[in-house]
C-alpha cells in the first residue's frame, strides 16, 4: 500500500508541475511556407508554446507523404510519444493542409473530398478513445490565400497557388513570392484584418447556403465536401486567433 501511495503522490507532482505555457502543436505539408510562418510566432505570444512540425519530422512516419491522413497520423505519433496535450489546459492540435485539387484527375473535386474525409474520420476516431481532437486547418486553394486576407477580401474562385500567386503579387506588397521566403515580418501588422477576412469568407459561404464549419458543436464540425466546393475559404484565422486570445489570458 506504501507504494501505490507513493506512486500516487508522484502523479500528482507531475501534474502540478503542468507547463504554464499552453503548447500549440502544428503539424504542417510541407517544410517551408507554413513552417517559417507560425515559427515566428513564439517571438511575439510569448504565453503560448507553438510547436511547428513538417510531415518529414523525427518519428516513425519520416518519408514527405503529404496526404491528409498521413498528416493525422504524425499528429497522433507527437501526442503518443513526445507532447503531453491537455485540451483542459488550452493545448491545441493542428494539422495545415491545402485543398489543392489537382484538375488533371477524373472527378477532381469529389476524389478530394474524399481522401480529406479519411482524414476526418481518423480525427474523429482517435478524439473518442485519447479525449483529444486533431483540427484540421483546412486552406482552399492553399495556404498562401491567408497571406493575401492581410490585404484584401476577395471572393474570387482561385483555382489552383498559380491563380492565388498572381494576386498575391500584384494586391499585396509580397512581390516575387516564394514559398520558402519568409513573410511574416512583412505582414504581422494586418493579422487582425486577416482573421476578419476568413471569418467573413465563411459568412459568404454559408449565406450561399454552404455551412463550412458548424460553430455550435465541441469542437466545432467541418462538412468537407463543402469546404471543397467552397473557393475560396480557409481555418487559418480560426487558429491564429485562438492564439492571440490564450496569449492575453
Amino acid at each position: 500500500m506504501a507504494v501505490k501511495r507513493k506512486i500516487v503522490e508522484l502523479s500528482r507532482d507531475k501534474r502540478k508541475k503542468r507547463k504554464i505555457r499552453p503548447t500549440i502543436l502544428i503539424i504542417c505539408e510541407g517544410k517551408d511556407t507554413e513552417v517559417n510562418y507560425f515559427k515566428e510566432f513564439n517571438l511575439k505570444y510569448v504565453n503560448v508554446d507553438v510547436k511547428v512540425a513538417d510531415s518529414k519530422s523525427v518519428g516513425k512516419n519520416k518519408s514527405r507523404k503529404t496526404d491528409p491522413s498521413h498528416l493525422v497520423d504524425k499528429a497522433i505519433e507527437f501526442i503518443e510519444n513526445k507532447y503531453d496535450i491537455s485540451e483542459d489546459d488550452g493545448d491545441r492540435v493542428w494539422c495545415l493542409i491545402d485543398v489543392d485539387i489537382n484538375y488533371n484527375t477524373a472527378d477532381p473535386t469529389s476524389k478530394r473530398a474524399e481522401e480529406l474525409e479519411k482524414a476526418y474520420i481518423k480525427v474523429k476516431r482517435y478524439a473518442k478513445g485519447k479525449k483529444v481532437f486533431i483540427h484540421l486547418g483546412l486552406s482552399n486553394p492553399c495556404f498562401e490565400l491567408w497571406y493575401l486576407l492581410h490585404y484584401t477580401y476577395t471572393t474570387a474562385n482561385l483555382k489552383s497557388y498559380d491563380a492565388l500567386k498572381i494576386k498575391l503579387e500584384k494586391e499585396t506588397p509580397l512581390k516575387d513570392y516564394e514559398k520558402n521566403k519568409s513573410v511574416y515580418n512583412i505582414i504581422v501588422d494586418h493579422t487582425n484584418q486577416a482573421i476578419e477576412n476568413s471569418f467573413r469568407l465563411n459568412k459568404h459561404h454559408k449565406d450561399l447556403g454552404k455551412t463550412l464549419i458548424d460553430y455550435s458543436k465541441v469542437p466545432p464540425e467541418l462538412n468537407i465536401k463543402n469546404i471543397v466546393e467552397s473557393n475560396p475559404n480557409t481555418r487559418i484565422g480560426e487558429l491564429v486567433k485562438y492564439i492571440e486570445d490564450i496569449n492575453k489570458e
